[in-house]
């Protein structure tokens, strides 16, 4: 640090009485003094180094904090919002609201305030103005909310493995469709459709030419065709479809043999406990809820 005494300096040079010293004490002082003006000059150098080098500082500062701002609003404008997780449905309507539920389901809050929801058996809760019903999807992956109003479903969601659907000898890349609690759907060669119902515990085969054959232990019905059916031992029966050429084998716990008329051999085993067709109360009447007949 510079000292700021040359009073105190030129004080003792002054009580000296010797010429000699005098000559000497002045002299070092004032080289003491050109001392002090360099180091002042120093420290001056020193202090505008200091002042820039603040001010360097401050406007690399300046200019990082505004181009992180830049970055930010740059940002702001490219990011892109995460597409709405719509699951099982492909789409739903902009605005939609989708949320998980503690069950594991999934419920969806439409623009027009329309509400659906998924279910364990794979079908759609629907509550529309205060109704609610549930709707079973089909055909394929579509899904009918409304009278008109479709939404298709992903096809994983419904799709299903061949134990479940209890359908063997499909062939290979042909696999079945939940379609509903143990409803199971699966499009076969040839446009042919094969709906396999668990609870009612038959097949149903739609035939690309039109004729619709229901096939069960207790029920076997064409819907634009005759299907000619023979009893066998054992509480078994045998079919054959008049047009679409199918035919095949029930056995008497309800197992359903069926040759396709392409060639394809299938067989579809039900699930839960077998029906005995010898009593009346396990009629089709008591299955489907709708009055139907064997045809000879």
């Amino acid at each position: 640090m510079i000292s700021e005494e040359p009073s105190d300096l030129q004080a003792t040079i002054e009580q000296t009485d010797s010429g000699e010293q005098q000559y000497v004490l002045r002299a070092l002082c004032d080289h003491l003094s050109g001392i002090r003006e360099e180091l002042s000059g120093i420290r001056t150098l020193l202090e505008a180094g200091h002042a820039a080098s603040e001010a360097m500082r401050g406007q690399a500062q300046a200019y990082l904090e505004a181009q992180q701002a830049r970055t930010q609003e740059y940002l702001d404008q490219v990011q892109v919002e995460p597409e709405p997780d719509f699951y099982p449905f492909v789409e739903l309507p902009a605005g939609t609201e989708p949320r998980d539920l503690p069950d594991g389901n999934r419920l969806f809050t439409l623009p027009d305030g329309m509400i659906l929801r998924t279910t364990d058996d794979q079908r759609i809760c629907v509550i529309d103005a205060g109704e609610q019903q549930v709707v079973t999807p089909g055909p394929g992956t579509a899904v009918e909310v409304a009278p008109g109003r479709l939404y298709t479903l992903v096809e994983s969601y419904l799709s299903a493995t061949r134990e479940a659907a209890g359908i063997s000898g499909l062939p290979a890349g042909i696999d079945p469709t939940a379609m509903g609690a143990e409803r199971f759907a699966v499009d076969l060669p040839e446009g042919i459709r094969l709906d396999v119902d668990h609870r009612e515990r038959f097949i149903t085969l739609i035939n690309p030419a039109g004729p619709i054959d229901i096939i069960g232990i207790g029920r076997i019905e064409g819907i634009g065709e005759t299907i000619a059916v023979r009893l066998l031992s054992g509480g078994a029966k045998g079919f054959q479809c008049g047009q679409s050429g199918h035919g095949g084998l029930i056995e008497a716990n309800g197992t359903i043999h069926l040759g396709l008329k392409s060639g394809l051999d299938l067989v579809i085993r039900f699930q839960g406990e077998a029906i005995d067709d010898d009593t009346s109360e396990n009629g089709c009447s008591g299955q489907c809820g709708i009055d139907c007949e064997e045809r000879t």
